[in-house]
């Protein structure tokens, strides 16, 4: 991993923590104003989460090859040992970083993104966090500019492999092929440009590992609720599915052949399109 620069009132803080991710630390000005971070979490319960932070110039234009991030989330009260979240990589401007919430309560995120010339952009998020118990009944969500994520299980009973090559919902705006990946002990996700099934075998979409994510969604995704999609194969072919949205992985009897693919517990996680919604 490239080596994250902090400026000189951090170096205490940032030998004490990031040595801990492998992370090299060396003093570094700050520069302000030419670049704008926006930040985003797929959930506020206590767990794991995805943060997506959009990288974007004064005209709001995405940054191409921003550079790297480091996102550092503390407590807003004393006591509590950070989290850190590394990326090295940005698609379109936006890094998708997972984290995790070890607690509820409120937070502050700080992104740090150093560019390849050596300049620092930094900028603090406010989150709450809560325990599933303190979730309002409505959604079970509520974050401005959540994200959701499509799982199933996809069973190829052919020889062939066939490859799922785009997704499409009316719940979101952008719908992307997404893995989970550790390296070094970091987390990161990959964006990919296929999901593959071989012949004979059964890919499983889940938390952590490949998925679905929806991003820029176009209204509030809630609990108990239905959400339909439509996968198009590289031969072409395109299917229709209904995926029911959950708070978690559970046992699903639900079934819908195509061909030579069934498709299996197909579930969605909760969200809130936040400012999103507001503004239609």
């Amino acid at each position: 991993m490239a080596a994250i620069r902090l400026v000189s009132i951090k170096t205490v803080l940032c030998l004490a923590a990031l040595l801990a991710l492998g992370v090299a630390c060396r003093q570094q000005r700050t520069s302000v104003g030419d670049i704008q971070l926006e930040l985003s979490v797929s959930d506020r319960r206590v767990g794991e989460t995805t943060l997506l932070v959009s990288v974007t110039d004064k005209a709001g234009n995405p940054v191409e090859a921003p550079g790297s991030l480091v996102v550092r989330g503390d407590m807003d009260h004393a006591g509590m040992m950070p989290v850190f979240a590394a990326a090295s990589t940005a698609v379109n401007g936006v890094f998708t970083v997972p984290f995790e919430w070890t607690m509820s309560g409120g937070w502050i995120l700080e992104a740090s993104l150093t560019l390849d010339n050596g300049d620092v952009y930094r900028q603090s998020f406010r989150h709450e966090v809560l325990n599933e118990a303190d979730m309002p009944t409505m959604n079970h969500s509520g974050m401005p500019g959540e994200t959701s994520a499509l799982y199933m299980r996809v069973t190829n009973r052919g020889d062939e492999p066939v490859a799922i090559v785009a997704a499409e919902t009316a719940a979101a705006d952008q719908v992307q092929f997404h893995e989970t990946l550790v390296e070094n002990s970091i987390a990161r996700m990959q964006v990919l440009d296929r999901l593959v099934i071989a012949g004979g075998e059964t890919l499983e979409l889940r938390p952590g590992g490949k998925h679905i994510m929806l991003s820029q969604l176009t209204a509030d995704i809630a609990v108990g609720s239905q959400q339909t999609f439509r996968l198009i194969l590289d031969s072409g072919e395109q299917i229709d599915l209904t995926a029911a949205v959950l708070d978690s992985a559970i046992e699903l009897d639900d079934e819908t052949e195509s061909g030579q693919l069934v498709f299996r517990q197909v579930w969605l996680r909760p969200a809130s399109a936040g400012k999103a919604a507001a503004s239609d």
